[in-house]
């Protein structure tokens, strides 16, 4: 189908909820195609706003909600997740606590994002991209030397630049708290090898996704606060290098 505004062909489309036409990724928002309805539209927002200032509703709005196809798309990445870490050992048998910490740095990465923006009042959703699909899906054949997981990312429609890059930013952050984590445990528990690798894997994707290009979270995080994202990849590298050497 094609968006009413650009004409680009998307394979999954936007449909707006208030003039119910067609839209790409880019003019999915009301306000980006000059919807019909854009009073209501902002009548609604408005009302959001104001509800979240009673901490009760605040409550209500981290209850994290699914559509049916978010949770398709969310199987189809988990299982080309999950394929990646399985190609780490040549699909071999692996430890099935190694696949929960791989598959979990994937998944708690793209919640902390729907969690924080439905906190604000967003519509947020995850979804695949076909480019990121095929790249996963190369990483998952064993021989292929470097891995990259990004078969997809949550969606949300939060026009304030400081709340869009809080959830940016809550990403790459669940991910340096979790390798932290599990480089503190590696000096107590030093036999488990599975936690070492834990330390290295949350590292390098807090790393990719603090790269200030395309779509990435850094990128957002570079435009809303430059200082924020320099501290982030300085505790990404630094993260990398300790797990690296030890």
């Amino acid at each position: 189908m094609k968006c009413e505004i650009c004409e680009r062909e998307e394979s999954i489309p936007f449909r707006c909820n208030y003039c119910n036409k067609v839209f790409c990724n880019l003019h999915r928002i009301p306000m980006n195609h000059s919807c019909v309805s854009i009073k209501e539209y902002v009548d609604k927002k408005n009302m959001v706003h104001n509800n979240t200032n009673n901490s009760s509703l605040k409550i209500a709005i981290l209850k994290i909600k699914f559509s049916k196809i978010e949770i398709l798309h969310l199987l189809v990445a988990t299982i080309l997740v999950t394929a990646v870490g399985l190609s780490l050992n040549n699909y071999r048998r692996i430890a099935l606590e190694f696949l929960i910490i791989f598959v979990s740095a994937f998944l708690v990465h793209e919640m902390a994002h729907k969690l924080l923006a439905q906190f604000y009042g967003s519509w947020a959703e995850f979804r695949t991209n076909l480019y990121g699909l095929v790249v996963t899906a190369i990483s998952a054949i064993p021989f292929i030397p470097f891995k990259f997981i990004a078969p997809g990312a949550v969606m949300v429609d939060l026009s304030d630049r400081s709340k869009f890059g809080r959830v940016a930013f809550v990403g790459p952050l669940t991910n340096l708290v979790m390798g932290f984590m599990f480089w503190v445990l590696t000096y107590q528990f030093p036999s488990v090898g599975y936690l070492y690798t834990g330390a290295i894997f949350n590292s390098w994707i807090a790393l990719f996704n603090l790269l200030p290009f395309g779509n990435l979270d850094g990128q957002k995080i570079f435009s809303w606060n430059k200082i924020v994202w320099i501290l982030m990849i300085l505790s990404s590298m630094g993260l990398f290098v300790i797990s690296q050497s030890k």
